[in-house]
């Protein structure tokens, strides 16, 4: 794949993935940020994700820092 080419490739997955968000935006809306009632209501979800600790290995030295 040339320069060129590279660039036309960009150039395409911008426009595609430009109008697959307005396609996602006339369905569903832009997205705006919580009100407060919807915070109080989804404050205690509990996200799935990375553990509560953290490792960090210094010096040779094991150090376990908690969130």
């Amino acid at each position: 794949m040339t320069i060129t080419e590279l660039k036309q490739y960009v150039a395409d997955e911008r426009k595609r993935k430009a109008t697959e968000w307005k396609k996602q935006c006339a369905i569903h809306g832009h997205c705006k940020p919580l009100t407060d009632a919807e915070w109080r209501k989804y404050r205690n979800i509990i996200f799935s994700g990375k553990d509560n600790y953290k490792i960090k290995f210094v010096h040779n030295e094991m150090w376990t820092f908690t969130r």
